[in-house]
């Protein structure tokens, strides 16, 4: 290893777990010592990350409080290095951190918002692609509908939730005062998905939940139908399904279908 990397090296380390190593390569001024010269980019470090964290979560920064939030993040950063050159990946993780590590994890809501914040910015940061519309599929053939399969377009998240986080972040963008936590029992199911640039996100009623788990393995529209009568009567269940596809159709959550053969 050459003296620049072993230096490198070195840096990393004492910005990354306070490492002394690096400590013998500073030259001491008259303003500051090594410790203090070296922990100016280890502050650095921590404090981009904090804010990064800050801007990407600011419904868990409501929910926690200003000072729990910033306990949160920065053992988070403690805990976790970044595995990425783009901060903007940083996150991944904060809602397992949240869910798991004490004192955070005695808060399930804190680790439900952090989800659903990161879902957020997926939705966000999902590829673009085109979605199909309601006139193109209301043009198949009667015969094509029952092996009809539809693949849902890249942006469309899901989640569970037994809380209500997702009216705490609406509150949070509106920039009014945050709902009371409310409990849901069973969990909430929730969607979030970009359409025409802008993040939406609403809940999900059990059996959409349901027929978009049935989507997402390949079920056809007939598979849908028969999977739908544990909530509907038979002779209401092709005009519910076709209601639920018309609005994910319109909501942009369809990327494109085929026909399953055989």
């Amino acid at each position: 290893m050459s003296a620049l990397a072993e230096l490198q090296r070195e840096l990393q380390a004492h910005v990354l777990r306070d490492d002394p190593a690096a400590l013998r390569a500073v030259v001491a001024t008259t303003g500051a010592d090594a410790t203090q010269r070296l922990g100016i980019y280890a502050h650095a470090y921590r404090a981009r990350l904090l804010e990064v964290l800050r801007g990407d979560f600011p419904g868990l920064l409501a929910l926690a409080g200003e000072e729990d939030f910033e306990r949160l993040a920065l053992a988070y950063v403690a805990a976790t290095p970044s595995p990425h050159f783009n901060v903007r990946w940083y996150g991944d993780r904060l809602a397992a951190f949240a869910r798991e590590r004490t004192p955070w994890s005695a808060r399930a809501e804190l680790a439900e918002m952090a989800e659903l914040e990161w879902k957020l910015g997926l939705a966000f940061d999902a590829a673009d692609e085109a979605s199909v519309d309601f006139p193109t599929l209301a043009a198949l053939a009667p015969t094509d509908w029952p092996a009809l399969r539809l693949r849902p377009h890249a942006s469309l998240q899901r989640a569970l939730f037994m809380r209500n986080v997702d009216t705490v972040r609406r509150a949070v963008d509106r920039e009014e005062a945050v709902p009371a936590l409310e409990t849901f029992t069973p969990p909430q199911g929730w969607a979030a998905w970009r359409k025409d640039s802008i993040v939406r996100h609403r809940r999900l009623d059990e059996d959409e939940a349901a027929a978009l788990d049935a989507v997402a393995q390949g079920a056809t529209f007939a598979d849908l139908c028969a999977h739908l009568c544990r909530w509907h009567a038979a002779e209401d269940v092709a005009a519910r399904t076709a209601t639920l596809l018309r609005r994910w159709v319109e909501d942009g959550w369809v990327a494109a279908y085929d026909f399953a053969v055989g």
